[in-house]
């Protein structure tokens, strides 16, 4: 019978540290869902999609009207942007 070599007894240990560091991983990405996860539940902040749709809206027109060339103060783009991105309540 033959005993197992050096090197082959290598490859088993490499085989294990090589699982470990899988593992290690793998329970490091799940604590960061975990985190991920918690830091959606305590924020207190209500997403309206109606809201992030309107806002969404609203800055394209600004947008389009800046590469149309009005400045930021034209009269235009500064009444627009009062206009529609002012609180709506």
């Amino acid at each position: 019978m033959k005993k197992p070599t050096r090197k082959a007894g290598h490859r088993r240990i490499r085989h294990v540290r090589s699982r470990d560091h899988v593992t290690e991983m793998l329970k490091l990405c799940l604590q960061k869902v975990c985190e991920l996860q918690a830091d959606l539940e305590r924020s207190e902040e209500v997403h309206d999609p109606e809201a992030a749709g309107y806002a969404a809206c609203a800055m394209e027109t600004i947008r389009f009207l800046s590469s149309q060339g009005l400045p930021p103060d034209h009269p235009i783009v500064k009444g627009l942007t009062e206009k529609l991105l002012q609180d709506r309540e």
